[in-house]
């Protein structure tokens, strides 16, 4: 049986942060599909249980929130859910430290990279520029991680 080799920490902190992102996904496919399922329900507690100043606030978001359809807030929860399982499957491959698994995450963040740009271009926040930061961060680590590793598997051949 092959010895596991020590897990690098920051390989640990990019699976407690995909763990943390599986379980925010999940969060918010669970109330999507909540939502669409007691659609009315939550304009009638805003009604009844709020008072009158905090009533028309949450009225008007949730106006906001629900002029979704339900089908599109359905559709966006199973869609959460895929990502969630692609997460998850990404922390699973990383725990094992599997060559497919850097790729893979090293890949998709990769891919994330422009379009965060462009959202902290438009509208900047401390929210978006710490998730960038994060990401260039888990980018880089994986992409030299898995050069490192190729690096390795080829010198071991010869």
């Amino acid at each position: 049986m092959s010895k596991q080799k020590p897990r690098p920490r920051a390989l640990v902190a990019i699976i407690i942060y995909k763990c943390f992102t599986i379980g925010l996904l999940t969060f918010v496919a669970i109330g999507l599909f909540l939502t669409s399922k007691k659609y009315d329900d939550l304009f009638t507690f805003a009604e009844e249980y709020m008072t009158t100043g905090k009533r028309e606030i949450i009225k008007s978001g949730l106006a906001q929130a629900l002029s979704v359809s339900t089908t599109k807030m359905q559709l966006g929860a199973i869609v959460a859910l895929i990502y969630a399982a692609v997460n998850a499957l990404e922390a699973i491959g990383l725990w094992h430290q599997k060559a497919w698994a850097t790729i893979l995450v090293a890949g998709i963040v990769g891919l994330t990279i422009p379009v965060e740009i462009y959202e902290i271009i438009e509208k900047a926040s401390v929210v978006k520029i710490g998730v960038f930061a994060i990401n260039v961060a888990m980018f880089v680590y994986l992409l030299r991680h898995a050069l490192e590793e190729r690096k390795k598997g080829i010198g071991n051949r010869e």
